[in-house]
């Protein structure tokens, strides 16, 4: 399956289906919500920086109905290269609750705040997690006793594309009351639940960006997200006319897990953003060298271990400021429609997510793009795929996917999705 094939019929339609025969009845309510793609800014979101996100015809589709017994049952059914692949998984609310007081903050004997391991859940931790942070935040009510759930995902796992943040969502729309209106603030705090349970309860790291374009973004836009003040602005997607996108992955290859890595670098701003006292570093001024003073104080005094390296630290600041730049240069030739300006931003930003911020996993194919003649390659998702994202020229297009497919690795068109929505509820 070297052209990743487009859907022949709904996810939603496919999911109902599944759920009927998985479940035993029919769903109460069924909802969808399309993979995304960044383009870039991703990595800089928790420092307050900006992400530029689109989002693909690809789907995932949740259907749902009730339990009542306190487990939260899950069948996922997602397309892969070998074929259709089912996982069946499950959790008790209760079991969730454990794992949530877990994942809390304590101290230490001196008084020092503790940082709680990595959670470990898998599929039926992530989607029950949802759930138990919906009724937890007063989104669904706390009666709610379980759920049967049933997805259909026709976005690639391996793509870098947001397969399982699509079907967080999905899943959520699903579970939600049907009396509650999905106006802007609702999307934005169902984006926030996904992401919170995501964090919490699963052991692959959340890209809140993934999450709210999901929700949020229009037919033929990306979404640009300032997490500096929170906003969502638009602007058209470079995927039509004179330009083409397709994501590029190895089928079989083993995917970079560096996890723990990513949590290390958050961790640390988090730390330093509570140290100033400031919401975001990108608010604070002066933010590299006064986080490196911070942190040379903290080795002098608590020891290094736990604790990032001045060098490695300066590196990822240096990241963050300069990928925040981009970004926002980005979204300026996005909005004016200069799509030839954007090789060059994203060739740099490629190359400081290597240099950087120690993230290099998908260099090699993003260099094979550039030489048969990709307007950009771009790392998909960096430390958790090793696909890449490629702007081609629409009149090369064609003949740059069928290279890349008769070498034998996956090609993804990326064609203009809709956003999230619940496709049919039970009356």
């Amino acid at each position: 399956m070297p052209m990743w094939p487009a859907p022949t019929s709904l996810a939603s339609t496919r999911a109902q289906e599944a759920h009927a025969a998985h479940a035993g009845h029919t769903a109460q309510a069924v909802a969808s919500a399309p993979g995304t793609w960044s383009i870039a800014g991703e990595h800089a979101g928790h420092f307050g920086g900006i992400v530029v996100m689109g989002i693909s015809e690809l789907r995932a589709a949740a259907a749902v109905s009730p339990r009542t017994d306190g487990k939260v049952q899950v069948r996922l059914i997602e397309t892969t290269p070998e074929g259709e692949k089912h996982t069946d998984d499950a959790i008790e609310l209760d079991e969730l609750a454990k794992r949530f007081a877990q994942q809390q903050p304590g101290i230490d004997e001196q008084g020092r705040p503790t940082v709680p391991p990595l959670p470990q859940g898998g599929l039926a931790a992530r989607v029950g997690g949802v759930i138990w942070t919906m009724i937890n935040r007063q989104l669904l009510s706390r009666e709610t006793a379980g759920a049967d759930v049933t997805i259909v995902c026709d976005i690639p796992r391996d793509a870098g594309m947001g397969a399982l943040s699509a079907a967080d969502v999905a899943v959520a729309l699903a579970m939600l009351p049907e009396n509650v209106e999905l106006d802007p603030p609702t999307r934005a705090r169902i984006a926030e639940i996904c992401t919170q349970a995501v964090d919490t309860f699963s052991s692959l790291p959340s890209l809140p960006a993934r999450h709210t374009a999901a929700l949020r973004t229009e037919e033929g836009s990306v979404s640009i997200i300032d997490y500096a003040d929170h906003s969502v602005t638009k602007a058209a997607a470079p995927i039509s006319g004179a330009q083409r996108a397709f994501v590029l992955f190895p089928a079989g290859a083993d995917v970079p897990d560096q996890a723990a890595g990513i949590a290390q670098r958050r961790q640390f701003v988090d730390d330093a953003s509570h140290a100033f006292g400031t919401e975001s570093l990108r608010l604070l001024p002066d933010a590299p060298e006064r986080v490196l003073d911070w942190l040379n104080a903290v080795h002098k005094v608590h020891g290094s271990k736990g604790q990032p390296t001045i060098a490695e630290a300066s590196g990822w600041l240096r990241f963050y400021e300069a990928e925040t730049t981009r970004t926002r240069q980005v979204a300026r030739a996005l909005r004016s429609g200069a799509w030839s300006d954007l090789g060059t931003i994203l060739a740099l930003s490629q190359q400081d997510l290597r240099t950087y911020y120690g993230l290099d996993n998908s260099d090699a194919l993003g260099e094979l793009a550039i030489a048969r003649r990709a307007l950009s390659a771009r790392a998909a998702s960096a430390g958790t795929s090793n696909a890449v994202l490629t702007f081609v020229p629409s009149e090369r297009a064609e003949n740059f996917a069928a290279d890349f497919a008769a070498d034998g690795l996956i090609v993804v068109p990326v064609v203009h999705g809709t956003e999230a929505v619940v496709e049919s509820a039970a009356q």
